[in-house]
């Protein structure tokens, strides 16, 4: 480590060098000062935690400057983020917090710089959350000593079912760039009802994004210390009553810190408390299912978990030697979900090695691996093994409520791989057999379809050749599950989705000049 940073201090001052001569000359021994001159002079601005060169110059020196720096190759120095996302419950989150004050050093204040002085651990009240909705606080913590025991204790409650594992990447990243970790997910809720002047009920769903997501911002001073922004975002959400009628009220707390540690020393992120309501419902056997006095022999209760957050973040400033000891190879799934792969593989990556979800540079559902070369070998072979569709073959009937099996069959078809299959099934059911992504894929797409064909249009077909009852049973077979025809005075009144509607008008079309034509 110390050889490579005396070299690059070396590398970095030749190039300071040539492009002293290039923009000043000899001249600059005798008038220093015009180095940092702001009346337009040429200038340099160094930033030696990032590695940047800046430089003001005329448009004829910069191009003498680039062509020359790239005889001076300079590699920014890279830094591994490895984080972890752990869920505790309760009664864990307050002994881990005991055991936390004993083996951390010191507590980093809320959105403050530097290291504080003060130890505290577990959530406030709500009045004490300025601008806050919910139960969040967070405290930050400096390890300087006890990993393994840090390690061990995470392990052990991982083990006993006492905390979960919500994410653990490791992200790569420039000195002085963001890294983003992210433990995400979209929830859909219902925004907003409308009753339409017939007595339809429109429904609009939007989505929210709640989980973690964490933002890094390292930068490397000297050889060892790595100066780190930490913002991690937290969003959740509750269902309130207020205003008549439940909705989902959605909390997000933000807090930013900045802390300074040495390389492969642990910050530690927690006091995060999360509510959770489950119901509960018991029922005497066949009693309990009888009519009228069924509800006699129920029970139901509502009970409430409280769960804690924790979130470490470790910082590793990469070698030359490991960026060029690790291979980088990009595996795309046909049928596996990139997700499920990553989680699956991650015991076998070797501790310095790193596992990058979708990454910008490859297709859809990709995994960027970087390791040894022994290790990615091993991790491509089971690869090849747990992601082929006779390990990833899924089968899931889908039950629909407002689109025709038919129609939709016929959309999702182009979804579907060359192996999968779709079969229509009774009641209006679709029977889908394919790989994890294959499935995700069609879950996506039902979910969009049958929100669309919520929406009922009415439509006014007027018949002039043929009668209207002699066509109703032709048409009704287009219909939707809430969809329905109406006659009046030979015309068909028809009240479905704008899919269905547009079908109908090219059935009542071809069926209207045929009475013409006979």
């Amino acid at each position: 480590m110390e050889k490579e940073s005396e070299m690059n201090k070396i590398k970095k001052g030749w190039v300071l060098l040539v492009i002293f001569f290039l923009l000043l000359g000899f001249s600059a021994f005798i008038q220093p000062s015009t180095c940092a001159d702001n009346s337009g002079k040429p200038s340099i601005l160094v930033d030696t935690s990032t590695g940047r060169i800046t430089v003001t110059a005329s448009r004829e020196e910069l191009k003498e400057i680039e062509r020359m720096i790239p005889q001076f190759p300079l590699q920014i120095r890279q830094v591994e983020i490895e984080a972890r996302i752990l869920n505790l419950s309760e009664d864990v989150g307050k002994t881990f917090g005991l055991n936390l004050e004993r083996l951390t050093d010191v507590e980093v204040p809320i959105g403050t710089e530097g290291e504080g002085t003060a130890l505290e651990y577990g959530p406030r009240t709500l009045k004490e959350i300025e601008g806050g909705v919910g139960s969040f606080m967070f405290s930050f913590y400096r390890l300087i000593s006890g990993e393994e025991k840090l390690d061990a204790i995470i392990n052990m409650l991982i083990k006993e079912g006492k905390a979960e594992v919500l994410s653990s990447p490791r992200v790569t990243t420039m000195s002085g760039e963001v890294a983003g970790i992210y433990a995400v997910q979209d929830v859909p809720y219902l925004a907003e009802v409308t009753i339409t002047s017939e007595g339809d009920r429109i429904e609009v769903w939007n989505y929210a994004t709640v989980g973690v997501v964490l933002q890094v911002l390292p930068k490397i001073i000297g050889d060892d210390l790595v100066q780190m922004s930490i913002v991690p975002i937290v969003g959740d959400y509750e269902y309130t009553t207020e205003g008549g009628s439940a909705r989902p009220l959605f909390k997000r707390q933000i807090s930013p810190t900045n802390v300074t540690v040495k390389e492969g020393e642990t910050v530690i992120i927690g006091g995060l408390i999360k509510k959770e309501k489950t119901k509960i419902e018991t029922r005497f056997p066949v009693l309990s299912y009888l009519p009228v006095i069924g509800n006699l022999f129920k029970n139901k209760q509502e009970k409430e978990s409280k769960s804690n957050l924790l979130i470490t973040v470790r910082p590793h400033i990469v070698s030359e030697r490991e960026i060029k000891g690790r291979d980088k190879k990009i595996f795309t799934f046909e049928y596996a979900l990139a997700g499920d792969m990553a989680k699956q593989i991650s015991d076998i990556i070797s501790v310095r090695g790193m596992i990058e979800l979708n990454p910008k540079e490859a297709p859809p559902n990709s995994i960027l691996v970087r390791d040894n070369e022994d290790r990615v070998k091993v991790i491509q072979e089971v690869l090849n093994g747990i992601g082929s569709f006779v390990e990833q073959r899924r089968q899931r009937l889908f039950s629909l409520q407002f689109s025709s099996a038919q129609p939709t069959k016929e959309i999702l078809e182009s979804l579907i791989s060359g192996k999968g299959s779709i079969k229509i099934e009774e009641e209006n059911s679709l029977r889908v057999e394919d790989g994890a992504y294959q499935l995700s894929q069609i879950v996506k797409a039902i979910f969009s379809l049958e929100e669309s064909n919520k929406i009922r249009q009415r439509k006014t077909f007027s018949l002039e050749y043929v009668q209207a009852g002699s066509i109703v049973s032709s048409l009704e077979e287009l219909l939707s599950p809430q969809g329905s025809i109406e006659i009046v005075d030979n015309s068909l009144i028809v009240k479905d989705n704008n899919w269905v509607i547009e079908q109908m008008r090219k059935r009542v079309e071809e069926l209207d000049i045929s009475g013409n034509s006979s």
